[in-house]
């Protein structure tokens, strides 16, 4: 058995310390010049979301963080009249975090859901849960919904993209979170967080 000297521990010891210092330094320095960009960016979405849940609205209320994966910002009109609510919501679906979008009318009626992001989800399937065929399926929902394989037999199912249930659970579980928030708390027009 070969015996090492200091030095040939030692150089190769110095010279991946140095590796991992300069990839550290660089990686900090790429975040800290790209994060107010992806911030701008999710923010830039995360309006266009709003406007797209509840399009008559003229302007909207800073967030409230209501629960653990729940937040509302209040849907106004030029008067500063609640015209209803934009609840962001998260969910696990099967690749991950779901982050749906979720306009509730003063009626508590589903105006309209978007997906703020699926990027987990399985391409080709269940990221189908961003399509229009399955969200429009969510206008004018009141209580709770449940998701079905088949065609929906009641006002209350709604039908899964093909082979992607738990996708579609999880978006319709985000859409009945904010549809119980909005019953228990906010029906009376007002911000109750």
């Amino acid at each position: 058995m070969k015996k090492f000297s200091p030095k040939e521990i030692l150089i190769p010891t110095i010279v991946l310390l140095v590796i991992c210092v300069v990839s550290a330094a660089l990686l900090g320095g790429t975040n800290m010049l790209t994060k107010d960009k992806i911030a701008s960016i999710e923010a830039e979405a995360k309006a266009t979301a709003m406007q797209t849940v509840m399009p008559d609205a003229v302007s909207f209320s800073d967030a409230v963080i209501a629960d653990e994966g729940l937040e509302y910002s209040e849907a106004l009109d030029a008067d500063s009249n609640t015209l209803g609510y934009a609840f962001t919501v998260s969910e696990n679906g099967y690749g991950g975090e779901i982050k749906v979008m979720v306009g509730i009318k003063p009626d508590g009626a589903v105006s309209k859901v978007a997906i703020l992001s699926a990027d987990n989800e399985t391409p080709g399937l269940g990221q189908n849960v961003k399509k229009d065929s399955f969200l429009d399926q969510f206008i004018d929902k009141i209580g709770a919904l449940t998701v079905t394989k088949n065609a929906p037999s009641s006002d209350t199912e709604i039908q899964a993209v093909t082979s992607a249930t738990i996708s579609s659970s999880a978006v319709t579980r985000a859409v009945n979170a904010a549809l119980a928030y909005y019953a228990e708390n906010l029906t009376g027009g007002g911000t109750n967080g």
